[in-house]
């Protein structure tokens, strides 16, 4: 395969494909460039969005339409389709990839009858589609991906204890049996193994738990906890903020305080459960609690929706939970519309497009160029530790907050998304240039598990390209729909040091489109700033890999494309960048939070790249013509089919392109594509459902065509949204929330 590389400013590398379509919304000007025209010194080459035909890995093959229209004739322009494989590199926080390699397999004009005129033209494709380099949205590729088998594992769908209340309440998660370590700032031992400021003077004595507004006094930690005044002054300076981190709305009522030390999640209302109607449903929704409750009046069962997993109960206040599996929802369900209240929880119904989406997305991966200098150190609590993983031939350290294994002979550590080769425990490291062998049957009983989604693509005698899928950071695709954790409790580690495992439940898991997963803390808003930073705040150590401010409404209420997204103090997104945290963030002796950097990571950012860069012996055209301008209007919604044959939507009806050159009506649009897909109902059987392969075997060809203008539709519709979320989206306070230091990198 031929490949261009350069090298630009800040050591990001980038080679160039057919794929171009929208500039990054984060400092490149946003344009929708489909279809692309570019000019040439012998007419106009349109190239129309591409139609993917496989992507696995970075490695996608797609078809597109294209035209020519040759300069200073006045002719209609030719048509014909161009087969491209691509190798991408990828940023899931800017929704954005760009194409480090290309090669032109294969072009076709079919009615051009002359084969010395259609080798010039095939020429001109293979000279001029190389030479583009321009960022475009994945969101794009998603919609238009084929339906991709997900993992066959088994996750746990166990329910968590689940606690009903009535009045504002505040779960406290203590990982298993508190852990009390003495911090010298204080003259107080607090517990470790918790996100809150839990504190005692010594063994027996009362403890505290508090935040800036209020303070409890308990004298088990389990309960009860009571409002109290009288409170030591070293906790109240402890959690002085300077004033930063109160809700302008005031702090509300007190929460009664709901403390476990195992996995469990809270749902609550204001008062009784007030039931609202979902238009079009058979559906009840409670419209005065933060969580994914619902009602189905056929049944007369409560469902909630807790970290992608359904659960049921006729009754609220008895706790007894059973789980549904996505497809086994009422009806009603696959109802809701998108834009309606509520329409977030369809990517967790079966059958929707919604559901299909984010299964898709779960197969593009997050890339990074990693110079191959990068080095690692390795700390272990006490000599390393080694635990066998069921049914493997790996082992994993248990203490360490760097995931290593032992996999033969050779120890392998992986660190930020990054693979490390090492002869011992203690390395040295080096930079792997090829994914572990033996990580495929890791169980997801093994907090190792999310290793399995990390891999090594390539190499370079200077760098290597990396990438995870979001199963490294918790995301999974069981069966038709994603779910957050696997639903295994994992025990930490305590020596030394304490280093904890991913969780799946305890803090309110939401899925958003764009963003994954985000943090919501059953809390009352106003009484408890959840910090994320070093002293004075107690953050960091939990299991959902990453966080920063929330990408999604607190109750989300509606907007899953387009609507506005509130910013709420109370919850944290999980942050989908190359500089992430998995889950075991760790303290030290002193229980101080401690953190690391990672030097040489080349995250695959196109908005911080220059963009247009090409070798200095190609020349540039940047989506924009080099010779004249393209006259006349350009048709749209043009497609091929995996002949090469090109067809035209054109309002409800689809025209042909025939050998003479000539549009041919080629019927009406078949009805599955009236309108832009939604939840509905009818769209539940994946044969009629656009984007699907499930009876695609029957279908005709203008049905395939219907399929491709409603894919192309869609990812129009998700860029669409993606934008105005990020505008609507407030500047992000800084990580930390004013403790002055990053959040600690834990557990790769």
């Amino acid at each position: 395969m031929h490949q261009q590389r350069i090298l630009y400013p800040g050591n990001a590398m980038l080679r160039t494909c057919v794929l171009v379509a929208l500039a990054s919304p984060f400092g490149l000007q946003a344009q929708d460039q489909w279809p692309l025209p570019i000019g040439t010194e012998q007419g106009v080459l349109t190239i129309y969005q591409p139609q993917p035909e496989s992507y696995k890995g970075t490695r996608l093959s797609s078809r597109a339409a294209i035209s020519f229209r040759a300069t200073g004739i006045d002719t209609e322009p030719v048509f014909g389709a161009i087969w491209t494989e691509c190798e991408l590199d990828v940023d899931r926080e800017t929704r954005i990839a760009t194409i480090r390699s290309e090669e032109v397999k294969r072009v076709r004009f079919p009615s051009i009858a002359d084969s010395s005129r259609a080798e010039e033209l095939k020429a001109l494709v293979r000279t001029e589609v190389p030479r583009l380099v321009a960022p475009f949205s994945i969101d794009r590729l998603i919609a238009s991906l084929e339906e991709i088998p997900g993992s066959t594992d088994e996750f746990s769908t166990s329910p968590p204890e689940i606690i009903y209340r009535d009045r504002p309440s505040t779960l406290v998660f203590i990982d298993g049996d508190p852990i009390f370590k003495k911090d010298e700032k204080l003259g107080y031992e607090r517990v470790l193994n918790t996100p809150f400021l839990i504190a005692r003077k010594k063994e027996g004595a009362a403890l505290y738990l508090g935040s800036e507004t209020y303070w409890y006094e308990a004298e088990s930690i389990v309960g009860p906890w009571t409002l109290t005044e009288d409170v030591p002054r070293e906790l109240k300076e402890a959690l002085s903020t300077e004033g930063e981190g109160a809700d302008e709305a005031g702090p509300g009522a007190p929460p009664e305080l709901v403390v476990r030390t195992a996995p469990a999640e809270l749902l609550q209302t204001t008062g009784k459960a007030e039931m609202k109607t979902l238009e079009g449903t058979g559906l009840l929704y409670v419209s005065n609690s933060p969580n994914d409750l619902f009602m189905a009046i056929e049944d007369q069962q409560y469902y909630a929706l807790l970290s992608g997993r359904w659960y049921r109960t006729p009754d609220l206040s008895n706790g007894t939970w059973t789980y549904v599996p996505a497809d086994k929802l009422p009806g009603d369900f696959a109802k809701i519309t998108e834009g309606a209240e509520k329409d977030h929880v369809l990517a967790s119904v079966a059958g929707t497009n919604a559901a299909r989406d984010a299964v898709l997305d779960a197969q593009v991966p997050q890339t990074a160029k990693v110079d191959r200098n990068t080095t690692l150190n390795v700390e272990f609590d006490g000599e390393p530790s080694f635990v066998d993983v069921k049914g493997t031939d790996v082992a994993y350290a248990e203490n360490s907050s760097t995931t290593v294994l032992r996999i033969g002979k050779r120890y392998h550590a992986l660190d930020n998304g990054i693979w490390f080769d090492g002869p011992s425990p203690q390395g040295p490291w080096t930079v792997s240039t090829e994914t572990p062998d033996g990580l495929e049957n890791i169980p997801p009983e093994s907090p190792v598990y999310n290793v399995k989604y990390v891999e090594v693509y390539e190499s370079t005698p200077e760098v290597v390209y990396v990438g995870y899928t979001p199963g490294y950071t918790g995301s999974y695709v069981y069966g038709p729909t994603v779910i957050y954790g696997t639903g295994y409790y994992y025990s930490p580690w305590y020596g030394t040091y304490y280093y904890p495992r991913p969780v799946t439940y305890g803090f309110s898991m939401h899925y958003n489109p764009w963003t994954g997963w985000s943090m919501g803390f059953s809390m009352s808003v106003g009484w408890f700033t959840f910090g994320v930073g070093g002293y004075p705040h107690y953050g960091g150590w939990w299991g959902p890999p990453m966080y920063r401010p929330p990408y999604y409404r607190p109750p989300y209420g509606g907007g899953y494309y387009g609507r506005p997204v509130r910013y709420g103090k109370n919850t944290v997104n999980i942050d989908n960048s190359t500089n992430i945290n998995i889950g075991q963030g760790g303290r030290d002796r002193s229980g101080n939070l401690y953190d690391r950097q990672r030097p040489g990571v080349e995250p695959s950012r196109p908005a911080q790249r220059p963009a247009g860069k090409v070798p200095s012996d190609v020349p540039r055209t940047q989506g924009k013509p080099t010779g004249r301008p393209a006259t006349g209007k350009v048709p749209e919604h043009v497609y091929t089919d995996k002949k090469g044959d090109v067809y035209q939507r054109t309002n409800d009806s689809w025209k042909r392109y025939d050998t003479g050159g000539k549009w041919q009506d080629a019927g009406k649009a078949p009805s599955m594509a009236n309108k832009p897909s939604t939840g509905s109902s009818d769209r539940t059987a994946p044969g009629n459902r656009p984007g699907t392969t499930g009876g695609a075997g029957g279908m005709d060809r203008m049905q395939q065509m219907e399929r491709q203008h409603q894919n192309s539709m869609r990812g129009q519709q998700r860029v669409n949204g993606f934008q105005q979320q990020q505008r609507s989206m407030p500047a992000r306070p800084p990580m930390g929330g004013g403790g002055g230091r990053t959040a600690p990198r834990g557990r790769r």
